[in-house]
């Protein structure tokens, strides 16, 4: 049984791809671009996040059953919550361990 094509389905999820090569962009070029591992983190986890959501919801609209839409909304709600903690945590280690930021960065301790 051949499926049938929506191509206007076919076409947001173009977007939502190339969307989400932006994003994954953006945030390598935030790796190189940033001036201290925590701005560089912010911009890279920030972008995955990002990226990892608009693949997600691109592949949501192209998956042809149920099923798999239920396993990449678990996927996907798993990144959303690891992504963001790890990336909290590995900042809070870094200044645990006396990694500086950039001069003038407000730092809350706490």
């Amino acid at each position: 049984m051949e499926r049938k094509r929506f191509p206007m389905i076919e076409f947001l999820a173009n977007v939502c791809f190339a969307g989400s090569f932006c994003a994954f962009a953006l945030g390598t070029l935030g790796l190189f671009r940033l001036p201290d591992p925590y701005t560089r983190l912010h911009g890279v986890g920030m972008g995955d996040t990002l990226g990892m959501g608009l693949a997600g919801l691109g592949l949501l609209l192209i998956s042809p059953t149920w099923a798999l839409r239920i396993k990449l909304l678990v996927i996907l709600a798993l990144f959303w919550t690891i992504n963001p903690t790890m990336t909290h945590l590995v900042a809070k280690a870094g200044l645990i361990h006396g990694v500086q930021p950039v001069e003038g960065t407000r730092v809350i301790k706490g």
